[in-house]
């Protein structure tokens, strides 16, 4: 997988959790798994701007440019380090994070596009 689209599932799983950490402790699973990718992603952004955006997005993780900041670090590193990326990759898929991708490219007017996955559908009429 390329590091944009697994630093933005990364990032769109522990986003709920930093939200929910600032109000309760979160729990279940779904809080597991946001704390341990969360713990992964601290641990790798050890670089100055990697740091503040791991502080920015603790400090507020409901403000979307602090979520881009995050992403783009953690994407810059998972570029430069192969090993790393094939680890979360790993680390999103035993927490069940969606790693799959969809595009269109739609030109023109008018258009009307329908993107499915999995064992769904989809019928334009």
């Amino acid at each position: 997988m390329d590091p944009v689209n697994l630093a933005s599932a990364a990032v769109a799983l522990v986003t709920p959790y930093l939200i929910k950490i600032g109000n309760e402790v979160t729990k279940g699973a779904a809080g597991e798994a946001g704390k341990s990718v969360w713990t992964w992603i601290k641990a790798k952004l050890t670089s100055p701007a990697g740091e503040e955006a791991v502080a920015d997005s603790e400090a507020d993780p409901k403000n979307p440019t602090n979520a881009q900041a995050l992403q783009a670090a953690l994407t810059k590193f998972l570029t430069r380090d192969p090993d790393a990326a094939r680890g979360l990759s790993e680390l999103l898929q035993t927490h069940g994070a969606s790693l799959s991708t969809q595009t269109s490219n739609v030109v023109g007017d008018h258009n009307t596009v329908g993107l499915a996955s999995g064992r769904s559908s989809v019928t334009i009429t």
